[in-house]
């Protein structure tokens, strides 16, 4: 008997393409298409999304496939909710139920998630500083492959535009990354970047279309590189799978790291953090923080604009509030007004970037 229909993710395990699909929730299991069951019994949470509620499953019984239930309306979802009634452990949620003579035993509880939650970020940071950093490479190769596999990505190439990036990333390079900056240009619409373990940094054409200067680019890849600085992707990855991420590289889980790492979405402490360090290496260049607060006001005008919400915007990652708005433009006010500036990509370098993915020289 079906209850409910969701849409879904499948990956057979090997490789970290996603086939989307529909899953039919039965009162016995999930039913996928071709009728193959996975009993209630058989499923492995894999992983929960804090933020919008999905759920990632193995079968048991089965080795490789994975499957991510996506909820329209996130941990409110009827047919996640559903699931939690059939078992908590399908959606990995809390068991406990407080009554009067369970008040001794809440307390501890309370005052030991009070000690994790603050000791957390401690112990979050204690493990991304002993994963090597080989393997933090290997994840982000892992999540940006997967990136191209979901959406048949292309990489742009021009002899002039790669020329103008690599001046880009060796005017904003600093000290203390861990790793060599690794920057691409993929033909991509969507206004964004995507920075990702390892050093690597993705920048869509859409964001490179849509920048009005250089110094806007830039100040986005400045605020991408303080990410990497402070090691924000890995410290997501680690955040979701804990100590099983070193299971996911010596058993060679791509699909895993890739998914996670494709859905992960900073929060406004961290996006706060990259911006306090991107403001630090304008400073450094010699490259005014304008350029950054243009880009992030006009863009934050567009996503506002954006009633359909047909439109992906950079924001959907990098959570923009007001707190930061008004500690950029009061940088820019306090700083920046009688300081000579100059531009790290002269009107040639600019124009060769922006139309590197106009050309037809272009990699997969």
């Amino acid at each position: 008997m079906i209850v409910m229909i969701v849409n879904a993710n499948y990956t057979d395990g090997l490789t970290a393409k996603l086939n989307p699909i529909v899953v039919d929730i039965t009162v016995n299991g999930l039913l996928l298409p071709l009728g193959q069951l996975w009993a209630y019994d058989e499923l492995d949470l894999i992983a929960s999304n804090k933020n919008d509620g999905r759920l990632l499953y193995r079968n048991k019984n089965i080795d490789g496939p994975i499957v991510t239930l996506l909820f329209e309306e996130g941990h409110n979802d009827p047919a996640r909710e559903y699931l939690g009634r059939v078992s908590k452990k399908l959606t990995g949620d809390s068991n406990w139920k407080f009554v009067r003579w369970q008040i001794m035993t809440a307390v501890i509880i309370v005052g030991l998630m009070a000690g994790f939650y603050f000791a957390y970020p401690y112990f979050n940071r204690a493990i991304v500083s002993i994963i090597p950093n080989s393997w933090a490479v290997k994840a982000g190769d892992m999540v940006v492959d997967g990136l191209y596999q979901q959406y048949s990505s292309i990489v742009c190439h021009s002899e002039q535009g790669d020329q103008a990036l690599q001046k880009l990333v060796k005017g904003l390079e600093v000290e203390g990354l861990g790793y060599p900056l690794r920057v691409e240009v993929v033909d991509n619409n969507q206004v964004n970047a995507l920075t990702v373990a390892g050093g690597r940094i993705v920048i869509f054409n859409g964001l490179l279309e849509k920048a009005s200067s250089s110094d806007e680019v830039a100040g986005v890849l400045a605020h991408e590189i303080g990410h990497v600085y402070y090691k924000h992707p890995l410290q997501g990855l680690v955040n979701i799978l804990g100590f099983s991420i070193v299971g996911s590289f010596v058993g060679g889980d791509a699909a895993s790291i890739a998914i996670i790492g494709l859905s992960l979405s900073y929060s406004r402490d961290l996006e706060r953090l990259a911006d306090q360090k991107a403001l630090e290496i304008l400073g450094q260049k010699n490259v005014s923080a304008i350029g950054l607060l243009e880009f992030f006001k006009r863009e934050k005008k567009r996503e506002k604009d954006n009633i359909s919400g047909e439109l992906e915007s950079i924001f959907s990652t990098h959570p923009l509030n007001d707190e930061r708005m008004k500690m950029l433009s009061n940088h820019v006010d306090q700083v920046g007004k009688n300081r000579h500036y100059s531009s790290i990509l002269t009107i040639e370098d600019w124009s060769a970037l922006r139309n590197i993915c106009r050309t037809s020289e272009k990699m997969d």
